[in-house]
């Protein structure tokens, strides 16, 4: 085996194999079973801690409403409220027509979920050392001389504060047939996400406040000079930042972020792919798929494996990139476990598979 250089693609991953036969899933329970948060205060090393209830009022309907819309735009299924559904059908839950002419009969699945927040704040202040830098000049004549260039460290006091959420999320998915209900796959995640950090200075800066400068007007000495010798005191700090967002936009930040754990398990989706491009292989191929060539190079690794001798792990490799790249990686990890049966010991079809495997 010899590699040479690397390709990137996008490519579709499909949803799980069992939920190939749904056509209407309904939207069952969204319950938030737990939230709080945690309060850390700092100040410069002595610490406060306090718990209070997470402000989530709505948060369940908000995500329910997100995954409706999300999972109608961009899976291929039936998207139902199981609520709103059944207040308006009633129990038998047996037909309905939607404004887009489809007519769904029954339901073929219901998503159930359960999520805990727990979000931790902190904020505080500290102290750092920080150079300060003094510089005047004054006019000779046509000529402006430094009379001072010097530097000192000084402690001063900087404020911070950031966010965070973990959310811990559990679903299930309940098949529906003929009344009947059966639980055909469960999941659970935990993810951390970041809800903002705010009062951390990008940058520093001292300014004269020019209030203060009056006071000086009988001083012969250049404004410059005047600014340059002035007592650290009197200069006016500024710290550049913002604080993290506020209560309705964290509720957005949260529900959008477990729509987007939830979406994938359900819609098709992209992800960039890297795989070596084996050079192993046939020489015009290679050459197509170093070129980015992929269905040139597909076609030409086909007609080459009609015969046996070219039948190798490294053009069954390169061709399972091919499909790959054109969105079929069934098709692709097939040809992948064919390569590697051929060749036990090929790294490069080894990770291949490794990547593909668990998103089936």
């Amino acid at each position: 085996m010899s590699c040479a250089n690397k390709i990137q693609f996008s490519t579709s991953i499909p949803p799980s194999e069992h939920l190939k036969n749904i056509r209407t899933l309904a939207i069952g329970d969204v319950l938030l079973v737990q939230e709080h948060q945690l309060n850390l205060i700092d100040n410069k090393g002595n610490w406060k801690v306090s718990r209070t209830k997470l402000d989530s009022k709505g948060l369940e309907k908000l995500l329910k409403h997100s995954l409706v819309s999300n999972l109608s735009r961009f899976s291929d299924y039936n998207i139902i409220d199981l609520e709103t559904f059944s207040t308006i059908f009633g129990d038998r839950l047996k037909s309905i027509k939607p404004e887009r002419g489809l007519r769904i009969k029954g339901i073929d699945a219901i998503l159930n979920l359960s999520f805990a927040i727990s979000v931790v704040s902190q904020e505080g202040q500290f102290d750092k050392v920080r150079r300060f830098q003094r510089h005047a000049k004054r006019k000779m004549g046509k000529k402006w001389i430094i009379t001072e260039d010097s530097s000192t460290d000084r402690i001063i006091t900087e404020s911070y504060q950031t966010k965070t959420a973990t959310v811990f999320l559990k679903g299930e998915i309940v098949q529906v047939k003929e009344g009947n209900t059966k639980l055909i796959s469960s999941f659970s995640e935990v993810s951390v996400v970041s809800l903002g950090s705010g009062l951390i200075p990008g940058s520093f800066s001292q300014s004269a406040d020019k209030k203060i400068l009056p006071v000086f007007r009988k001083d012969d000495r250049s404004k410059e000079e005047i600014i340059g010798t002035m007592p650290f005191a009197e200069l006016k700090h500024q710290t550049i930042g913002t604080k993290p967002h506020g209560v309705p936009n964290i509720s957005r930040r949260l529900v959008l972020h477990i729509s987007n754990m939830i979406l994938p398990k359900f819609a098709p989706h992209s992800v960039l792919v890297t795989r070596t491009i084996d050079s192993g292989g046939d020489e015009d191929a290679v050459n197509l798929l170093n070129k980015a060539k992929i269905q040139q190079a597909k076609e030409r690794i086909e007609e080459i494996i009609s015969s046996s001798e070219n039948k190798t792990a490294e053009n069954l490799y390169n061709l399972g990139i091919c499909y790959e790249a054109l969105g079929e990686p069934r098709i692709a990890i097939q040809l992948y476990d064919e390569a590697l049966q051929l060749d036990e010991g090929n790294s490069n079809v080894i990770k291949a598979i490794g990547a593909l495997q668990h998103k089936f």
